[in-house]
């Protein structure tokens, strides 16, 4: 069974349970690769994710086990700027030298699949990110490189970033973390792991490749 916190909410582990006493011998549980930081560096906690207690609900089971802790995805980046790139040129935000590694959801699921059908990874805690670290500024960059568009990052006061997520209804606390996690991580290249390509025998998807499939995201066509 896929362990997924969001979408189990409070049913997480009375689903797990069931599950067990059902006869399932198997839990591939969907974390996040930063799970041990404070639980208010956590932004994803606040949308309704339970990372951390999904990985040990997996590992406490007495199931064979895999956790997955899978950096940011790549659809994170559509539901922040999509919205301003398509009526503009410019993406708003905090931290234009922020660094993320930023992971395809492909490679999460091919991830997820090889973890099911073979023993290769069992009780691991598997950190997965793309194969770059790219800072705010240059995401945006390979995006108008992707549509062939003049696009630029226009860094922005984090508070002026906190009013925003508030307005739009994301919470203050969802706020706080975010502008938190991304602070720590400037001038700093993020961490790029190679347990993708390792694990599928390829290399990991990247970002502009990833854009490239997805370019209808940030497009009104």
């Amino acid at each position: 069974m896929f362990v997924n916190s969001r979408a189990l909410g409070d049913a997480m582990s009375a689903t797990v349970e069931a599950a067990r006493t059902a006869g399932v011998t198997r839990l591939v549980a969907l974390s996040a690769i930063n799970a041990d930081d404070e639980l208010d560096r956590q932004p994803s906690r606040f949308r309704g994710d339970r990372n951390k207690e999904a990985e040990q609900l997996a590992v406490d089971s007495g199931l064979e086990w895999v956790s997955l802790r899978p950096t940011v995805f790549g659809t994170n980046f559509a539901g922040m700027w999509a919205p301003q790139l398509r009526v503009g040129d410019v993406v708003n935000g905090p931290f234009a030298s922020a660094s993320i590694a930023p992971i395809s959801e492909t490679d999460i699921a091919a991830v997820a699949a090889r973890a099911f059908l073979t023993d290769d990874l069992l009780g691991q805690r598997i950190p997965l990110t793309g194969p770059e670290a790219l800072t705010n500024e240059e995401m945006v960059e390979t995006i108008g490189s992707v549509l062939d568009r003049p696009l630029r990052y226009q860094e922005v006061p984090p508070e002026l970033v906190r009013q925003r997520f508030i307005a739009i209804g994301f919470g203050a606390e969802f706020a706080d973390a975010y502008i938190s996690l991304l602070s720590e991580t400037v001038d700093r290249p993020a961490l790029v792991t190679n347990d993708v390509e390792k694990i599928l025998g390829r290399p990991a998807v990247t970002f502009a490749q990833w854009v490239s499939d997805n370019r209808h995201l940030f497009t009104n066509r």
